[in-house]
């Protein structure tokens, strides 16, 4: 885990290795979760190896990813603080500060992506791990980023 020292002009962060074991690359910005979320990985929980995220393994939700992660490879994904965040395309469609409810994200179209239109309340779902979008953003074509928070500790 690697942890940012406190410094009142920069932004708290938190970052901690993965192991991709996805089957393909976690590219910078997808969000990642642990190995062990679903019945089938069970066996292969180790607290390190990691693959795209989705709604259902949320709870396994380890962070978004600071670096293009090989498969088979280790990398850094931000678990805290201020982030650039993948999100899906979705055709005429925007996120962010547009409400409260579409500024929280919950996993795309795409692996490893997000989208909008998560409410505040379901975040116990998820154990209290969130992505959130703080910019508003069109994500109608192509594979759009935004600035977001994220929290997975």
């Amino acid at each position: 885990m690697q942890i940012q020292r406190v410094n009142r002009t920069d932004a708290e962060k938190v970052y901690i290795v993965i192991k991709n074991v996805s089957g393909g690359t976690i590219t910078t910005g997808m969000g990642a979760r642990f190995v062990g979320g679903a019945a089938a990985e069970i066996v292969s929980t180790d607290g390190i190896q990691a693959v795209k995220s989705a709604d259902a393994t949320m709870t396994m939700f380890a962070g978004i990813a600071v670096e293009d992660i090989a498969d088979n490879d280790y990398g850094r994904v931000q678990a805290y603080g201020i982030t650039s965040i993948m999100l899906s395309a979705e055709a005429n469609k925007t996120v962010g500060v547009t409400g409260l409810t579409n500024s929280f994200l919950l996993a795309g179209g795409l692996s490893g992506s997000f989208t909008s239109t998560k409410t505040e309340v379901g975040l116990t779902t998820f154990g209290y791990k969130y992505v959130q979008c703080l910019t508003t953003t069109n994500i109608s074509g192509g594979v759009p980023m935004c600035s977001g928070f994220v929290r997975a500790i």
